[in-house]
């Protein structure tokens, strides 16, 4: 048998080498997308974090106008460079350069003095594998925000003492429009009918089957700060008390109409007649009661830290001064070391507009079981005491605008 031998032809050494060139490019190139993939990748994650860091200095140089009442360029400056900083990207250290502008200079919030711009612009981030292919020197990232002060805040309700308990069995709250931000260590809610667009405790609560939760539901939150400084006339009020020097004492025992004006009072009582109160700011330095009818527009009521404790009884419609002047909108301002109560128990009606702040004390509604607040007001007290079975109905800011504002990231 013939067998087949099989000759096999080496190539020539010229050939041999010449793929290797081909692999040895091949690698570089697949080595340097790769490297490049990885300078990428940790650009992308500087980038998110130089926006995280604008997007906190724009919202702080935007929270900032609000005690500015808007349009204080040095203000936002020095609060939007602040929050960068705190986020890692201090004004010119390591390539950074803040950039802060009120109003804006340009863009869809151009003039506003309510918006703050904001831009970082970081050079010489830094680069690794890419350095071969001309990133030498890093690249440059430059992110920018908008914060601007809004007034589509919708809470109705501030309960700030965090070692209270708040009691609301069996009630009934009617407030679909507002939300209810509750420090309170515990909330019963034994048997309520709870109507409200959110509910925020920062504690806990005790529900139960009896507990009815209409749309929305309770929530956790951190505790709520006093949202006096958010309002511009309330912290007015704060920094600028008004004197409580010659004070009379006002008590009506007449059935006639009686009409007072804004000063002083060291007892401010209405017993049986229809008492109403000239537009102006009125200082109680004593205790402050009505069970007749008591009216006013345009009125701002202080109550120094030796006034109270205060009675809306009877039947009470007041509104605060409209929006303009240092106390638009503040209805009533207790001084937060006063911890007399602040009674809202009208038998008849009860009609209030604007703030009411007594953030030291228990505000009670004992009275009549229905109480319908008919006009929009924003409760910012210790803790609230509630009637059992009262039905409470809260209306909400007219066409979403608030009086306590807030800082949102606009763009």
């Amino acid at each position: 048998m013939r067998t087949r031998s099989r000759i096999l032809r080496s190539a020539p050494i010229g050939e041999r080498g010449a793929v290797l060139p081909l692999i040895a490019l091949c690698l570089a190139v697949l080595l340097g997308f790769s490297g490049l993939a990885v300078d990428v990748g940790y650009w992308e994650y500087q980038q998110r974090q130089q926006q995280n860091a604008v997007d906190a200095a724009a919202v702080g140089g935007a929270q900032q106008l609000i005690y500015s009442n808007c349009g204080n360029q040095a203000a936002a400056q020095i609060a939007a460079k602040g929050d960068a900083a705190d986020n890692g990207f201090t004004d010119g250290s390591n390539g950074v350069t803040v950039t802060v502008q009120n109003p804006p200079q340009s863009g869809p919030f151009a003039g506003n003095g309510c918006a703050v711009y904001a831009q970082i612009t970081r050079t010489g981030v830094p680069s690794f594998f890419s350095k071969l292919y001309g990133f030498s020197n890093g690249v440059s990232e430059t992110t920018q925000a908008v914060g601007l002060v809004t007034s589509d805040n919708p809470s109705c309700l501030y309960l700030l003492n965090q070692q209270a308990t708040l009691n609301l069995n069996v009630a009934v709250i009617a407030a679909p429009k507002c939300s209810v931000l509750a420090n309170s260590s515990t909330v019963e809610t034994l048997g309520a009918v709870i109507d409200v667009r959110s509910f925020g405790y920062a504690h806990a609560i005790q529900e139960n089957l009896l507990s009815l939760f209409l749309g929305a539901q309770p929530r956790p939150m951190l505790p709520v700060a006093d949202p006096c400084p958010e309002i511009t006339q309330c912290a007015y009020l704060a920094a600028n008390p008004p004197p409580a020097t010659g004070c009379t004492a006002f008590i009506n025992t007449s059935i006639l109409p009686q009409t007072v004006n804004p000063g002083c009072y060291s007892t401010f009582q209405n017993n049986i007649g229809i008492v109403t109160m000239n537009p102006g700011t009125y200082v109680f330095n004593g205790p402050v009661n009505n069970t007749g009818v008591l009216t006013g527009n345009g009125v701002t009521m202080y109550v120094t830290p030796s006034g109270g404790p205060v009675g809306f009884n009877g039947s009470v419609a007041l509104l605060a001064p409209p929006t303009s002047g240092p106390t638009a909108g503040v209805l009533f301002y207790q001084d937060p070391t006063n911890a007399n109560p602040v009674e809202f128990n009208a038998s008849v009606s009860l009609s209030l507009a604007g703030l009411v702040y007594a953030p030291g004390s228990l505000g009670e509604i004992l009275g009549q079981a229905n109480i319908t607040f008919g006009q929009y007001v924003v409760f910012v007290l210790s803790n609230l005491k509630t009637l059992v079975g009262v039905n409470l109905t809260l209306p909400g800011p007219p066409n979403g605008l608030s009086l306590v504002k807030r800082a949102a990231l606009a763009q």
